[in-house]
């Protein structure tokens, strides 16, 4: 089983074993439809892990491991990648990034540069990206699907759609 598809990280650890997850795709039913298996990455190499407990509250996704009950033994996990085995949960190419990996990307409109990502919010509607201007103003714009021609984390690259207009405070 070599093959896998990364489905999440590892953002932080909570009370009670419990760590908050960001995922990569809506796959949090199909986590706990698998058999409660999940793979953390170790330095190049797959680690099984059981699934104990999940839970959703909002936008946030929470699992809690077998055999790790507090804060403590979660340090090691925070930051890792979750794989599932890849023929379980194909993911298409374009969502296999996490949102923290648009920052630094570089945001385009009409083939001008308009700045670069700052921050990535999660907010209850949609996901914001927060992008410095070159003119160091900041600006808000929704990350959505209907806002973007290209999304190319790969290459750092953003472009806007030409009718999507963005505005700051200070304007």
């Amino acid at each position: 089983m070599n093959d896998f598809s990364f489905i999440a990280q590892i953002l932080s650890a909570g009370k009670d074993g419990f760590v908050k997850i960001q995922l990569l795709d809506k796959v949090f039913d199909s986590i706990i439809q698998l058999n409660n298996i999940v793979y953390l990455d170790f330095w190049g190499r797959k680690k099984k892990f059981i699934i104990e407990d999940t839970f959703k509250v909002k936008n946030s996704f929470f699992i809690k491991f077998a055999n790790f009950n507090d804060e403590r033994d979660l340090l090691a996990l925070i930051g890792r990648k979750i794989y599932l085995p890849g023929e379980r949960i194909p993911l298409s190419p374009e969502k296999e990034f996490l949102l923290n990996d648009l920052i630094d990307c570089q945001v385009f409109r009409d083939n001008n540069l308009i700045g670069t990502v700052k921050a990535v919010f999660n907010a209850p509607a949609n996901d914001v990206i927060e992008i410095i201007k070159l003119d160091e103003k900041e600006i808000l714009i929704p990350f959505v699907d209907a806002y973007f021609e290209l999304v190319d984390v790969k290459n750092k690259k953003l472009i806007l759609k030409p009718d999507v207009g963005y505005y700051d405070d200070e304007d």
